[in-house]
């Protein structure tokens, strides 16, 4: 049996992906299995089709669409959206994005697949939109361009090219905009004390903090995520705790904490372009949902505060629901709760917390803010 190819593991994940799998984890399951005597080059270019065509299917299947007259088998529409993305957004000569991609289509579809590339190949796109040319839903568009204007524009096309961070000193590899997170609250507990991460997997955040906290508790309320939560602590900083509950009714006495975060679970729009099928899966009414939990998980925090100490709310999106909204209601039902502006390089002021777009820095988009329980 030959080996598979880079193009063949793709085209078989982009399949799963349109059944319904996740893009991450069908990928990294590939990678680890069938794709395991493929190059360091080869799995990087598996991880590029898997990705990009996943991420800018809307573009693509605007693309190709006059060339399709009948609806396609999931097989079929997955070879000529992964070779349409060569041809629209690689740079992949067209020869190449055509000859390969028929190479590896089901045989009962080469001559479709054939005549559709080579009619996109020949043909220049007209986009009727920003959001068709940058592949996004239409609500996500309007969402960014009608809070951030140009700047939203921007940030929307810098997600399509993710960042790769690089590993922190300890070997942990974690977004740039998250280590900024900790900075945070690093800078405002200066004399360190009883930490409780209230949403702490994968433990990214939890295990950066200064050595000046401690203890240091870990609550994550799946079982599976908890599990990982384990693996990654125990690498990287051994010494916290890990418990398994709901953090909206966290297993704390009141004032325990002299500083709590809550990595709250959020829309993710700031961090698109981490996960290519998110612009997909998340929708506009989650983020109602989203807001509520935000607010009681919140709440339940500033009850495990001492006096003094201190609460950090982090979101990977920018949505005035979530950056706003939430923030602003929480000063009202808390008035012993004292704001902390962030005001430090590379946060930019918002509302007095702090907020990265996404075209800032080539990084997730993250908003954080911070209070003090007053004495």
């Amino acid at each position: 049996m030959k080996p598979i190819t880079s193009r063949q593991l793709a085209a078989r994940v982009l399949t799963e992906i349109g059944e319904g799998a996740r893009a991450n984890t069908a990928l990294a399951t590939a990678l680890s299995k069938d794709g395991r005597a493929l190059s360091v080059r080869d799995r990087a270019f598996v991880t590029e089709l898997v990705q990009g065509t996943t991420r800018m299917r809307r573009a693509v299947d605007h693309a190709m669409g006059p060339y399709i007259q009948r609806k396609l088998d999931e097989d079929v529409r997955s070879a000529l959206r992964m070779g349409v993305h060569q041809l629209l957004h690689l740079g992949t000569p067209p020869h190449a994005a055509v000859n390969d991609t028929v190479d590896v289509a089901p045989r009962r579809a080469r001559g479709l697949v054939n005549a559709v590339l080579r009619k996109v190949a020949q043909s220049d796109a007209v986009w009727p939109s920003g959001a068709v040319q940058f592949s996004y839903p239409d609500w996500i568009w309007n969402l960014f361009v009608g809070a951030w204007g140009e700047e939203g524009r921007e940030s929307l096309i810098a997600m399509n090219t993710p960042e790769r961070p690089e590993p922190r000193a300890d070997g942990y590899v974690q977004g740039q905009a998250s280590q900024w997170v900790v900075e945070v609250i690093d800078a405002a507990g200066d004399n360190g004390g009883q930490f409780i991460d209230l949403c702490a997997a994968p433990g990214g955040k939890t295990t950066a903090l200064g050595a000046h906290w401690s203890p240091v508790f870990a609550n994550e309320v799946d079982p599976a995520r908890a599990r990982v939560l384990r693996e990654v602590v125990q690498k990287y900083r051994p010494a916290t705790q890990v418990v398994v509950s709901d953090g909206s009714e966290a297993p704390f006495r009141n004032d325990c904490a002299d500083a709590v975060l809550v990595d709250a679970p959020c829309s993710g729009l700031g961090a698109l372009g981490r996960r290519s099928d998110a612009r997909w899966q998340i929708s506009e009414q989650a983020i109602k949902r989203l807001v509520g939990i935000q607010a009681t998980l919140l709440d339940e925090a500033f009850r495990l505060l001492r006096p003094g100490g201190v609460l950090t709310y982090s979101v990977c999106t920018v949505t005035p629901e979530e950056t706003v909204q939430v923030p602003l209601e929480f000063d009202v039902r808390h008035e012993n709760a004292e704001i902390i502006p962030v005001t430090q390089p590379p946060w930019r002021e918002h509302h007095q917390g702090g907020l990265v777009l996404p075209h800032d820095h080539g990084t997730d988009g993250m908003a954080v803010f911070q209070w003090r329980r007053r004495q």
